[in-house]
């Protein structure tokens, strides 16, 4: 009887064992991160090349993650031609604002909508991506 109540008592704590630590292994059907998907927002300010008000400055912020920036392609409102403005691979914090251009330059002013098309890698997991915005600029 004593020998019977001995294995029954190993038996409960063995079981409880490895319930415990069944429990605390962790899931395989865990869902690995995401992340979102970058988004861009563009504006201007009115800029001089040769007379006031005819050009404009582009910038642009990514509202949704920390990107590492490549390009971006910039087609005026007329299509004729598109503009690539290289970025060299900056880090850019989810909200900051950055330059479409270099420093004293500028872009002839068009009235109608442009098209960004933003290159680079999502910091968090370096997936590379391309995002599409558009702004539109009055004449």
């Amino acid at each position: 009887m004593k020998r019977q109540t001995t294995f029954l008592s190993i038996g409960i704590v063995l079981l409880s064992m490895a319930l415990i630590t069944s429990s605390c292994k962790k899931k395989s059907s865990d869902p690995t991160p995401t992340y979102p998907t970058p988004s861009f927002i563009a504006t201007y300010v009115p800029a001089t090349i040769t007379n006031p008000n005819d050009a404009v400055e582009f910038f642009a912020n990514c509202t949704t993650t920390d990107v590492k920036m490549t390009k971006v392609e910039i087609l005026d409102p007329i299509h004729s031609g598109t503009v690539t403005y290289n970025l060299n691979g900056l880090y850019h914090v989810k909200g900051e604002i950055f330059p479409l251009q270099d420093a004293g330059t500028a872009y002839f002013k068009q009235g109608g909508t442009y098209t960004f098309t933003f290159t680079g890698n999502r910091t968090a997991d370096n997936a590379a991506f391309s995002a599409v915005t558009t702004l539109t600029v009055a004449k």
